[in-house]
């Protein structure tokens, strides 16, 4: 059985109450709750939390075993969910937050929480609560943004539910891409590891196995492949040199990511790497074309939708071409579909994007058009990283191979090569 968190009223009484309770699914605790005759208003797992926030939450609360100084996207996802499903059922906001707060295990969300709170108190509104200066690292500007929108025509409702949207396929695209490079990291691992152990313990196994003073003798006839393994044996401080690469190379990485210049740069390299650049291209169109439609569905002006877009599409070269749409429709009074179509932003966006716009724009049904290249290229990417995922496979064995066949062919070679020395 698992445990659940309820949040409920009971009849005649519109006090909202939880509580927790263990049942053998979501359906069988709905029915349970509703024969008693209370009014369910959000049923959620109480085991979703990790081994650190159960531990945090049994402690004091003084002593932290993680230090946290932001909030995941999954968090935010999660959030919306409870509050709208609470907004829903007729919760006061004041309330849902004070819920909110109670249930959340990060603690630095937890004290943003508690800002918009106080700042609910004072009679502020959400989106004004969540735009203060100690809250807004925690909300990100579209949620503040969809939120004002959702409370100024009120269908708060319909914007958090448009949040939960993106958020999710957010979290649902970063799970995947992460679950993509997992294996080729541990591989990646293993390569060095391997490497590092071979090249400790073969040398001196010959040595052994051979003589030192014979091994001289033909150590010039020696494969390249032993004759390296034994450089690295005599220079143990080299195996530390691609570790220290590869973090010098992903740290100048992130720093150039702070520039503009460099950022637009990194990107058109990034989009050069064989499959990787097309995958995290073709992921970038799909956020750009799910927050465009989502944002016009909240009835966000297309001119704040693209400011909103630019900071959170994670593309250099396409977040430089939204600032230039947004200027030409600013200074220019275009269009957003003559905007995108201008030769210079043709060679950012695909054809069918600009061709659906365009028709979503004349038709006056942006959004509805939208909707299915979203999907269309969200199938595409997935396909891709599939297709990235199942040539990877085979790559790394091959690439293990490629380090291992040498250095046994080399140690059979090194011991014909004794014999023959020794038959001379």
């Amino acid at each position: 059985m698992a445990k659940y968190r309820v949040i409920y009223r009971e009849p005649g009484n519109p006090k909202t109450n939880q509580t927790t309770l263990e049942s053998f699914g979501e359906s069988f605790l709905r029915a349970e709750c509703e024969a008693k005759g209370w009014q369910v208003l959000l049923i959620r797992s109480a085991e979703n939390m990790s081994l650190a926030a159960r531990l945090n939450r049994a402690l004091t609360g003084k002593i932290q075993l993680r230090v946290r100084l932001s909030v995941s996207t999954a968090e935010l996802c999660m959030f919306c969910e409870v509050m709208r499903s609470l907004y829903m059922s007729g919760v006061q906001m004041l309330q849902i937050i004070e819920m909110c707060i109670e249930e959340e295990g990060n603690p630095w969300f937890r004290k943003r929480l508690a800002i918009v709170q106080e700042r609910l108190r004072k009679g502020a509104d959400l989106s004004t609560a969540m735009g203060d200066p100690r809250c807004v690292k925690a909300f990100p500007l579209l949620m503040r943004e969809t939120v004002r929108i959702g409370e100024a025509n009120g269908r708060l409702g319909d914007s958090l539910a448009r949040l939960i949207t993106t958020f999710k396929r957010a979290v649902e695209t970063k799970r995947e891409t992460i679950s993509a490079m997992t294996y080729p990291a541990i591989a990646l691992i293993v390569f060095f590891v391997v490497g590092a152990v071979i090249s400790m313990k073969i040398p001196p196994l010959l040595i052994e196995i051979v003589g030192a003073k014979d091994l001289d003798k033909i150590y010039s006839k020696l494969p390249g492949s032993i004759q390296l393994l034994f450089y690295m044996y005599d220079h143990p401080a080299c195996l530390i040199y691609p570790p220290l690469v590869i973090i010098g190379l992903v740290f100048l990485w992130r720093l150039g990511m702070k520039y503009h210049a460099t950022r637009i740069a990194l990107t058109k390299f990034q989009r050069r790497i064989w499959m990787i650049g097309s995958l995290l291209y073709q992921f970038a169109i799909v956020r750009f074309l799910d927050m465009l439609a989502a944002n016009h569905e909240t009835g966000i002006q297309i001119t704040d939708s693209l400011l909103l877009i630019k900071g959170t599409v994670d593309d250099a070269i396409i977040e430089d071409s939204l600032g230039r749409i947004h200027e030409q429709i600013v200074t220019k009074g275009s269009s957003l579909s003559a905007a995108i179509t201008s030769p210079r932003e043709a060679e950012v966006y695909p054809g069918l994007v600009r061709q659906m716009i365009r028709a979503g724009e004349e038709a006056g049904k942006l959004a509805e058009m939208l909707r299915p290249i979203v999907d269309f290229y969200e199938d595409q990417a997935k396909a891709l990283l599939r297709r990235t995922m199942d040539m990877m496979t085979p790559a790394m064995i091959i690439l293990l191979g490629a380090m291992i066949g040498p250095v046994i062919i080399g140690v059979y070679k090194t011991l014909i090569l004794l014999s023959e020395a020794a038959a001379s």
